[in-house]
């Protein structure tokens, strides 16, 4: 089982492997996780929060909300997984996967829509909002 939800802005991605999941810069092996479960994810907000629950303590995980259906589909394996006794070694190719987890900085696009909001509400001129779009599209 490999799934990888991917982060969004300032979100950290998922990743489920074959015997750890690997979330905000730490791995947490399947064998030490009592729980996982979707707490929260309300409608108008952009992300939802995974609750991992390890050694008797909860800890949230952001994740984007946009990738509920995908988080959905990896938690269902994980599930089985658990059911059925742990990974089968036959179909876990990841043993000597390696991991990258891209810088989390701003999306440009989403920087590029604040922006012209603040040129909407007369915040910035449009001077300045020219100079930054620039910056941000590196024209």
């Amino acid at each position: 089982m490999y799934h990888e939800i991917e982060g969004q802005l300032s979100i950290d991605p998922i990743i489920f492997d074959d015997d750890k999941l690997i979330a905000r810069g730490h791995i947490y092996p399947y064998n030490e996780i009592e729980s996982l479960e979707i707490t929260s994810a309300p409608i108008f907000s952009p992300y939802g929060i995974l609750t991992l629950r390890t050694g008797g303590k909860d800890i949230p995980i952001p994740f984007a909300r946009s990738r509920k259906s995908k988080l959905d589909l990896a938690l269902r394996e994980f599930e089985k997984l658990r059911e059925s006794g742990g990974p089968d070694p036959e179909n876990s190719p990841g043993q000597n996967r390696t991991y990258y987890a891209p810088p989390a900085g701003p999306d440009p696009y989403e920087e590029l829509k604040k922006l012209k909001e603040l040129l909407d509400l007369d915040i910035i001129t449009k001077e300045e909002f020219e100079t930054k779009k620039k910056k941000l599209l590196d024209l």
